[in-house]
């Protein structure tokens, strides 16, 4: 339904009662209809057609002709709410060829609820309900956009007797897999807060101009446009006893030769044991930057954690965004260095610098820039990734 089609249906009258009105089956239909309308057109303003959460669509274990359905919500072209309330099963038989698996709304005629009816219940007094239900069907015709309906899932199905399963490669499933590309998804779950910590290390860190918390604040900003709410608390300090476990990403800058105290690196371990990630980096500001990563490594090697270059497929380089390598830093890449351990991403690209706009003397260019906070969309996503499968370890 068309903005101006939906408008021109959009109730613009509601019944006024009145002390002594007769209140018919009819009057009180139409006095409901007006509030189920509202709600229907409400729902189409505010978001397309799709599915609001839920639904998925998985293979039988062990691999047969039927498919699982999750509980979830969607909302259809007509503004109707659908709901699966619990898992379903559905058996595609023998359908063979494209199949285009479709969720409808679907209403049940007028019935009696059974629970608390005797038979000396007077008909006057039994009330009837009309249940939201549902239709599944298994079409073999591509899906009209704005039809009745909801796209939960396609395949092609070689033969009558080939067993479903799930897609090896979700962006390329094959035959007989289940295709999830063409659903509609809504999206309306909350992303998880994301909370950035900037602590400097060095002498220089007392009097720093604190360049690398802009670069954080411009990357936090990046975040909340892809609808994270992300916030930064720059320099952080790494006093005894502090807790930064509250913190998706603690990012440590050096602006000369870190030396952490016993009492900052238990700050820290006690971080990363928590399941906490840790980014050391280095500003390449200052010439001598393999001496500062080294230094990095040194305070790692005493909690016992061994870090090696990034292997070509670690998450760093695939979630969400695909990098061969890691994008240019400060300096040229041939210069820098990344390494990566449990928890930990040691890296002289200073990419806190490019976050905002700098590299070595010259700003950097948009395609520098984006590449950049896409890495640090992939930085966070790493460390959220960490810190799920921490709680649910516990």
């Amino acid at each position: 339904m068309n903005s101006q089609e939906l408008f021109k249906q959009f109730p613009i009258r509601r019944i006024k009662p009145y002390d002594g009105m007769v209140v018919t089956a009819e009057v009180w239909d139409e006095a409901q209809e007006y509030h189920r309308q509202q709600l229907r057109y409400h729902s189409l303003l505010n978001h397309p057609a799709g599915i609001l959460t839920g639904l998925e669509v998985i293979a039988s274990d062990p691999p047969d002709s039927s498919v699982y359905i999750q509980p979830g919500l969607a909302v259809d072209s007509a503004g109707h709410t659908i709901i699966l309330p619990e898992a379903l099963s559905f058996d595609l038989g023998a359908a063979q060829g494209p199949l285009y698996l479709r969720l409808s709304y679907d209403e049940s005629q007028p019935k009696a609820d059974d629970s608390g009816l005797t038979s000396l219940t007077d008909p006057a007094d039994v009330m009837l309900f009309v249940r939201a239900q549902y239709g599944l069907e298994a079409a073999d015709a591509p899906p009209d956009p704005e039809g009745p309906y909801i796209e939960l899932a396609r395949l092609y199905r070689q033969r009558a007797d080939a067993v479903i399963t799930n897609a090896k490669h979700a962006v390329q499933p094959g035959l007989n897999e289940i295709d999830l590309r063409f659903r509609r998804e809504l999206n309306r779950t909350v992303l998880p807060t994301v909370r950035l910590a900037v602590c400097y290390a060095g002498k220089a860190r007392a009097n720093s101009a604190k360049r690398h918390g802009s670069g954080a604040q411009q990357l936090a900003r990046v975040l909340r446009q892809n609808n994270y709410q992300a916030w930064v608390d720059d320099a952080v300090e790494l006093k005894a006893g502090a807790d930064l476990s509250a913190y998706t990403l603690v990012y440590v800058v050096a602006q000369d030769t870190p030396k952490l105290d016993p009492d900052e690196m238990t700050v820290l371990y006690t971080y990363l044991q928590g399941g906490g990630t840790l980014l050391l980096e280095v500003c390449r500001k200052i010439t001598a930057a393999e001496t500062m990563a080294a230094a990095f490594l040194e305070m790692l090697s005493s909690f016992g954690i061994k870090v090696a270059d990034l292997p070509p497929d670690h998450s760093l380089l695939n979630e969400p965004y695909f990098f061969a390598v890691p994008p240019v830093g400060y300096e040229a890449v041939e210069t820098s260095s990344l390494k990566v351990g449990d928890g930990v991403i040691v890296s002289t690209y200073d990419y806190g610098c490019v976050w905002q706009g700098e590299r070595h003397g010259q700003p950097a260019t948009r395609e520098e820039i984006r590449a950049a906070h896409e890495w640090g969309t992939n930085l966070v996503t790493y460390a959220l990734a960490r810190r799920r499968q921490a709680n649910s370890a516990r």
